[in-house]
């Protein structure tokens, strides 16, 4: 009888976690990143290639005194996919493979926003004296695991309302898109 009811209670435990498994099929390509709305359903990403550009103070016009910002841009103030600042946010990213720690090969990170000119930046470095120097972008944390064949599925902790990009090694210069809403 404690057999029996040990298996029952083991199967009441378990069985639930394997009805909660993801069903969502993994990206047909590379460099497809995904928004898990649930563990059925999941929306791709606004993409965009981002511009390269520069800003330089009223100094540098007046002057000819070199002082610039340099940033990668993209258009639009927001992103038409959005979530809620009190969700966790999961996204599928299929990779060329997934043997190697996705924090080597995705960066996350918070953009600008510039509703004046209606488009989103992040200062790349800046130019001073013919000096040169990169900025310190800040990578929100994730924690990552395998997906399937050769995705990953990452998880990062509630983030403040704004607006986001992810990058994958080789084409730093795509950005896909998401913005989080305030609560």
């Amino acid at each position: 009888m404690k057999t029996f009811l040990a298996i029952l209670l083991l199967s009441g435990s378990i069985f639930p976690l394997l009805a909660r498994q993801i069903q969502v099929e993994e990206p047909e390509f590379s460099g497809i990143v995904l928004l898990m709305r649930n563990d059925q359903q999941a929306e791709p990403l606004e993409k965009q290639k981002a511009s390269s550009g520069s800003k330089a103070n009223i100094g540098a016009a007046l002057f000819g005194v070199a002082k610039a910002r340099g940033m990668n841009l993209v258009d639009g103030a927001k992103s038409p996919v959005r979530v809620s600042g009190v969700d966790k946010v999961r996204l599928l990213v299929k990779a060329d493979g997934n043997s190697r720690d996705p924090v080597e090969m995705i960066n996350v990170f918070l953009l600008e926003a510039d509703p004046d000119k209606n488009r989103r930046i992040i200062t790349t470095g800046t130019v001073n004296f013919n000096k040169t120097t990169a900025a310190a972008i800040d990578f929100i944390p994730f924690t990552g695991s395998k997906y399937r064949e050769s995705s990953y599925l990452l998880e990062l902790d509630p983030l403040p309302p704004g607006e986001y990009a992810v990058t994958l090694e080789g084409s730093r210069d795509v950005f896909n898109l998401f913005g989080v809403d305030p609560y």
